[in-house]
């Protein structure tokens, strides 16, 4: 009981130090917004497992530079931190960053680590199957055999983790290096569609087209920025952003530049 206890205060404290050193009094005494964003991986032309990083990441760097003009009267007045998935809420809940913007999907285990701003972008998890693919929902995954994209990250088992209920079994697996892979697979018929986010599907399709296509959403999720718990002050500055962004459409705007399809707050 003590140690929980003291656990308890520990977590307490820790919480509080993030808040006064990211608040935005504090941010505008620094001077800059420090800013936790995408790794910068390689090139889609090289093979980038999500063929949509770039884009997705166009638009999130547009989205702290609107907050830091917001906050410091500059643009230009941000850090970036690139990190990869495992290590940004942490850095967000710490205090290490200010805020958080790469994509991270609003969830009930998530929104337990950090506070989350009014969504930004809305997409989901969907299937790149053959052009006669039979797949429109999750129960259509019953009997097939899914190909996924490994990573380090953990996204893997997450977006498995969404569907694998939907059947009462997990679907059975095939790791692949990437949609070439994939697409390879399901022409072999080792596999009978690609899980993914609808973005990459939606990007890579676009660019490269042939004899496939994607199955309607299968998950309905919302991105968000990120805060650390309890900084109600800065949350608040964000969604007055976010708000100001969706009211005169440039929200809308900015998906359209980053080329991202299926793009929603």
């Amino acid at each position: 009981m003590l140690i929980r206890f003291l656990f308890l205060i520990a977590v307490a404290l820790a919480t509080s130090n993030a808040i006064a050193a990211n608040d935005p009094a504090a941010i505008r005494a620094r001077g800059r917004l420090i800013v936790s964003v995408k790794n910068q991986g390689t090139n889609v032309q090289s093979g980038h497992k999500d063929p949509a990083h770039f884009e997705k990441r166009g638009m999130e760097l547009e989205l702290a530079h609107a907050i830091a003009a917001r906050l410091l009267g500059d643009p230009q007045k941000i850090e970036l931190k690139m990190m990869r998935k495992p290590q940004r809420l942490q850095a967000i809940a710490d205090g290490t960053v200010d805020l958080g913007i790469s994509m991270l999907r609003i969830t009930s285990a998530s929104a337990l680590e950090v506070d989350f701003s009014t969504p930004y972008f809305s997409n989901g998890l969907a299937v790149l199957q053959a052009a006669d693919g039979k797949i429109q929902s999750k129960r259509d995954l019953a009997g097939k055999t899914l190909a996924v994209i490994e990573r380090n990250d953990g996204d893997a088992a997450a977006m498995l983790a969404a569907v694998g209920d939907a059947t009462g079994a997990n679907p059975p697996v095939l790791k692949v290096a990437s949609f070439a892979d994939a697409i390879q697979a399901i022409a072999e018929h080792k596999a009978d569609a690609l899980l993914s986010e609808a973005v990459n599907i939606d990007v890579f399709l676009a660019r490269h087209g042939g004899a496939l296509r994607r199955s309607p959403l299968l998950t309905n999720d919302r991105y968000a920025v990120a805060v650390a718990r309890g900084n109600h002050a800065l949350l608040d500055e964000v969604n007055a952003v976010v708000a100001e962004l969706i009211g005169n459409g440039e929200l809308a705007a900015m998906a359209s530049r980053a080329q991202l399809p299926s793009a929603g707050p």
